[in-house]
């Protein structure tokens, strides 16, 4: 049973990373996208956060049920890859969705102006700034460092 729960862990880190994948590709195309209209239309390619936030619980299950079925839980990196992962999503949900939120507003703003012909150089430079922010990289970042740590933790076990 513990095989497969660790298989079961492994397999749905794997699939919540590349599901994150397009997040952070979207995210860093973002940078270099002028056109605000180009620019919502990556949201198209984005998964849904419903659907990300259930591949997350489907990670954690299996590798919680495995640590309580082992003497893991009674050691402390099990209880630190914990905190890593919950610190890592605190830092995705304010940088990472906001840093989605800052784009969508700022660009829907742009694309009004321009059509209303009010205020255009103002919601340029909001949309210069939120494209150019830098969310992207800090996302980056704490997600691979975050990772590195985590994995580190369950390959070596140190304490």
């Amino acid at each position: 049973m513990y095989n497969w729960l660790v298989f079961l862990h492994v397999f749905f880190a794997f699939t919540f990373m590349l599901a994150h994948g397009v997040h952070a590709a979207a995210m860093l195309a973002f940078r270099t996208e002028k056109d605000p209209e180009r620019a919502l239309t990556f949201f198209n390619i984005v998964p849904e956060l419903h659907m990300v936030r259930i591949l997350m619980v489907l990670l954690g299950l299996p590798g919680l049920i495995a640590a309580f079925i082992t003497p893991w839980w009674r050691q402390g990196w099990v209880w630190v890859s914990v905190v890593v992962f919950f610190m890592i999503s605190v830092v995705m949900y304010k940088y990472g969705a906001g840093y989605f939120n800052l784009i969508q507003g700022a660009a829907e703003r742009l694309i009004e102006a321009r059509k209303m012909n009010i205020d255009v150089d103002s919601a340029l430079k909001e949309f210069e700034e939120a494209r150019t922010a830098r969310h992207p990289m800090t996302v980056s970042i704490v997600g691979i460092l975050g990772l590195a740590i985590i994995l580190w933790l369950m390959r070596f076990k140190p304490f």
